[in-house]
């Protein structure tokens, strides 16, 4: 493994428990990242929040740091200040808008041929005039309250900036997550934009594992934000992903491919998340 991931943290991955079925447990994740030298992780559920399973990890691995947090699918009664609330007092760490229940997301299944799409229930942060609804706004005060940062989840890329430039107001620490994923893809200067505004960037190698989004087009729009505005993840935890610490050790090495440094792979992989979840050394 890179000297460049010695110390770093991951900042998506999906577990079990869950209601889906996943590469692998709390547990065994953990074992993995100690054994690899890595940090820790932000752990992320769609439908449950995971501040919980985070502290008792915390608990039994000292030598490690976990977060979790909550997403706002319907689960949690969609765009809910009280969910956010809770799972502030629990010390969660991060509240995504919405991923699998977002209007967005749900089109984008259906344009690509998803069977069974059903809109109904979907959830918009935007209203007519494309303004942020009441709710969206209290969600963005109450991760403000409670020192959370702010994932955009699944939205659309003018649902995301819109977010990010409510975010700068309020003073939220917005993340634009996996950016470069098709399903909610924000163009470079769309990044730009969000990364003057003060959000973070965020890409996963889901994304070039899958074949959706060539390295080299990774490796371009973060020359073109700036390494102290990315974070590097990976996304995975699913059965046919590999493991989570084997997906950042290939994403390190085809990024150092692409000419990045081990000091600037270290601030993406390492450093910056450590300041987003606060475990600074």
């Amino acid at each position: 493994m890179r000297d460049c991931l010695r110390g770093a943290y991951e900042m998506h991955v999906h577990t079990s428990p869950d209601v889906t079925a996943r590469k692998c447990g709390d547990l065994e994740l953990a074992r993995r990242f100690r054994g690899a030298g890595l940090a820790g992780a932000l752990i992320k559920c769609h439908y449950a929040d995971t501040a919980a399973r985070a502290a008792l990890l915390n608990e039994q691995f000292a030598q490690l740091h976990f977060a979790g947090g909550v997403t706002l699918n319907n689960s949690v009664g969609g765009l809910n200040p009280e969910a956010v609330a809770a799972s502030g007092k629990m010390g969660g760490r991060i509240v995504w808008f919405p991923t699998m229940d977002s209007r967005s997301y749900q089109e984008f299944r259906k344009q690509n041929g998803t069977s069974g799409v059903d809109s109904s229930g979907c959830i918009d942060v935007l209203d007519g005039r494309g303004n942020l609804i009441p709710e969206a706004l209290a969600v963005l005060e109450t991760a403000k309250r409670y020192k959370m940062l702010v994932g955009t989840g699944h939205v659309s890329a003018a649902e995301g900036l819109a977010l990010v430039r409510a975010g700068a107001k309020v003073g939220c620490q917005v993340i634009l997550t996996h950016a470069d994923n098709p399903a909610d893809v924000y163009t470079t200067d769309q990044q730009r934009e969000a990364a003057a505004l003060g959000a973070i960037v965020e890409h996963c190698y889901f994304t070039t594992y899958y074949k959706r989004t060539p390295i080299e087009t990774i490796a371009a729009q973060i020359w073109a934000v700036g390494v102290e505005r990315v974070i590097l993840s990976t996304d995975f935890g699913q059965p046919q992903s590999p493991y989570s610490d084997e997906g950042l050790s290939q994403y390190a090495d085809l990024l150092a491919a692409q000419g990045f440094s081990n000091a600037e792979l270290g601030m993406m992989f390492r450093d910056t998340p450590a300041r987003l979840l606060g475990f600074e050394r």
